[in-house]
């Protein structure tokens, strides 16, 4: 990564001081992860006076009782993997609970520890020594979530789709591509930087929309405001889309139909921990 992209990116959207306190944390675990290092982080944790729920995988390895990702009522997620299991507990959390990542897996640009520091880490957030990130979430449909991106992709793999993009009613662009690409500030370090777009600064009040392999290099990125509504159209026949959200497909679109985009009254809420490069300072793994 270089400087400047550790810039950019490093720099939170909003910054609180924290004065929250934590009764109820939920742990949520990759199928990988160790039962040995679930097994640390809980008896840190049960030091004091605090409720703790396991999702099934983090419960069968350590014999606790399982409560689904989904029915969690917590406070805090500690979540034990990579960025796809963050991105997946993200989105099941129907508590909008702040966020603590560990990275136990290969990728974890958006975790904020790495699995080595994690009981310094934790010894700091139960001392209250942490801030609150949040980050932007889209809406596809007034219904579907995603904090990185949403992919409009053809249900035939090797079809080109051909789409009619609409900002707040207007129209703005058309074009055939083998698929389209929507992402938050967050998601514009991840496939959208890949497929050539903009890094986004946190700070910057946008989204990004994207088409994957424009043909005939057709449509360059747009930048639109967050607070305006895109609606994007499936205009040809017989040509059915998946939509996908962070990685996951959600639903299938139908030809000729519309999926509306904006910007969702949700934030996801980050734990992080100061980087003043103090000795007594976490290493954190945070490179998004």
């Amino acid at each position: 990564m270089t400087p400047m992209l550790k810039h950019v990116i490093d720099i939170p959207h909003i910054l609180h001081h924290n004065k929250m306190e934590i009764s109820r944390i939920g742990i949520i675990a990759h199928p990988e992860v160790k039962k040995e290092f679930v097994q640390k982080i809980v008896k840190k944790l049960r030091k004091k006076d605090i409720h703790l729920y396991f999702d099934p995988i983090a419960a069968g390895k350590i014999k606790e009782k399982k409560t689904n990702v989904g029915d969690m009522r917590v406070d805090l997620a500690i979540i034990l993997g990579g960025d796809g299991t963050l991105l997946w507990s993200v989105n099941e959390l129907k508590s909008n609970p702040i966020i603590l990542g560990i990275n136990t897996g290969r990728v974890g640009y958006l975790a904020e520890l790495k699995a080595e520091n994690a009981i310094k880490g934790i010894e700091k957030l139960l001392r209250g020594e942490f801030f609150i990130e949040e980050r932007m979430k889209l809406i596809a449909n007034n219904r579907y979530e995603a904090l990185n991106e949403l992919a409009i992709l053809p249900k035939r793999p090797a079809s080109l789709l051909e789409f009619r993009i609409n900002l707040d009613q207007e129209k703005i662009a058309e074009f055939r591509a083998d698929g389209v690409l929507v992402s938050t500030q967050t998601g514009s370090t991840g496939h959208s930087l890949s497929l050539g777009g903009p890094i986004i600064h946190p700070e910057a009040r946008v989204y990004l929309i994207s088409p994957m392999v424009p043909f005939m290099r057709e449509q360059a990125p747009l930048i639109v405001p967050d607070s305006s509504k895109t609606e994007i159209a499936l205009l040809r026949k017989n040509r059915d889309a998946y939509l996908v959200l962070d990685g996951n497909i959600v639903k299938i679109i139908k030809s000729q139909s519309k999926v509306s985009i904006e910007k969702s009254k949700n934030n996801v809420k980050f734990v992080r921990f100061p980087k003043n490069k103090k000795k007594e300072d976490v290493d954190t793994n945070r490179k998004a």
